[in-house]
């Protein structure tokens, strides 16, 4: 993730920059104990670091990754030396290592940030988005309900009409948190765009193409995405939070879409040490799953006003508990036995709109055939 001071980001968005969160809304958070899945990714961090600012009783930081568990923890009790802070290296989509987590800290809210989000790579890893993407949240989800705490999962702008796995995962992670809502258990979504520089970011290879002396790559200049920087991001997912009800699908205004050609140069512009040449462009083309542009709603959600002006509400369009629970299973088999065409298909069906990419249906067979042949292989070797 690139460190971004205040005039940078604002130069970078061609727009000014603002945190919403109040006095008001820290002390609604004050001596809660509070969980962040995901605590070491661009958003999780972001996220701990802003609640420990609202002085928790405690905060749990889970995280499959050992380093990024490592580094968010250290640099929350050097900032927050009298914080409870309990780091736990688990993976979500593992029940027993979610529901540990909850059981010792008995969380009052917990906001589950974890997520594989790089499109390319999770085009060719089904198995591996719908793992952590969709069953992560359903286990999640469970853990969070099973101890009583307020459960918020943070989505992307990727799941309004998706066309790549990582959208159809979180869209159907949506579909998940908000048809487990009940009268004592009520989920909220909070879908938002790209963080400004963050880890596998565009922005982040473009400032790196921009220091090595290399032309920066531009899938098209045309092309468009949403972008807020983390500060902000997490801020108004905090917001939602405290004013959502359940069942709500919140997403976040987040200014006018930036053209990637345009970011490009401001990235140029701004990376280009003085005295030197600037760099050029290079156009790669849009790869699988890739949209022109981004959106944030779509469905046919019906959008609606709320007590923040960066905060508008959905709902969701009514689809059938038994077809997610459905599907959810389909994809618990597909991942047990490494079936990954298995899984896209169950996302494919699950998902109202989605068709896989040429990229992902080839990627699934060939992963299926691989697996199907190894297993012939032990079966003989055993037989």
């Amino acid at each position: 993730m690139i460190d971004l001071d205040r005039a940078a980001e604002e130069r970078l968005l061609g727009r000014p920059v603002e945190n919403v969160l109040t006095a008001i809304d820290r002390r609604a958070l004050k001596d809660r104990r509070l969980l962040v899945t995901g605590a070491g990714g661009s958003v999780g961090s972001a996220l701990a670091l802003q609640l420990a600012a609202c002085e928790p009783a405690s905060l749990t930081l889970v995280d499959h990754a050992e380093y990024n568990l490592f580094r968010i923890e250290r640099r929350l009790r050097a900032a927050f030396p009298k914080l409870a802070i309990e780091p736990v290296l688990g993976d979500v989509s593992r029940r027993a290592d979610i529901r540990h987590a909850c059981l010792i800290t008995r969380p009052h809210a917990v906001y589950h940030a974890a997520a594989y989000k790089h499109v390319p790579i999770t085009e060719v890893t089904v198995i591996a988005a719908v793992r952590t993407n969709v069953l992560g949240t359903v286990e999640t989800i469970r853990a969070a309900r099973d101890v009583g705490a307020r459960f918020l999962l943070v989505s992307s702008d990727k799941a309004a009409d998706p066309s790549s796995v990582m959208g159809a995962t979180k869209r159907l992670a949506e579909l998940v948190a908000t048809y487990q809502r009940s009268r004592l258990f009520r989920p909220v979504v909070v879908r938002f765009g790209n963080i400004l520089g963050s880890s596998g970011s565009v922005v982040e290879i473009m400032a790196e193409a921009v220091r090595q002396g290399r032309n920066v790559p531009v899938t098209d200049p045309a092309a468009t995405r949403f972008f807020m920087t983390a500060d902000e991001a997490v801020s108004l997912v905090i917001k939602a939070d405290l004013m959502g009800r359940g069942g709500d699908v919140f997403w976040l205004e987040m200014g006018p879409p930036l053209r990637i050609g345009e970011l490009a140069q401001r990235i140029i512009e701004w990376g280009t040490a003085e005295g030197r040449q600037p760099v050029d462009i290079d156009i790669i083309g849009l790869r699988a799953g890739e949209k022109l542009r981004e959106e944030l709603t779509t469905q046919g959600l019906e959008m609606r006003k709320t007590s923040h002006p960066r905060i508008w509400s959905a709902r969701q369009k009514d689809v059938p508990r038994r077809e997610i629970i459905r599907a959810v299973r389909q994809l618990r088999r597909a991942c047990a036995s490494g079936d990954a065409m298995m899984a896209l298909e169950t996302l494919a069906g699950a998902v109202a709109g989605y068709e896989p990419s040429d990229a992902a249906i080839k990627a699934a067979r060939s992963a299926s055939r691989r697996i199907g042949a190894a297993s012939s292989t032990v079966t003989s070797a055993v037989a």
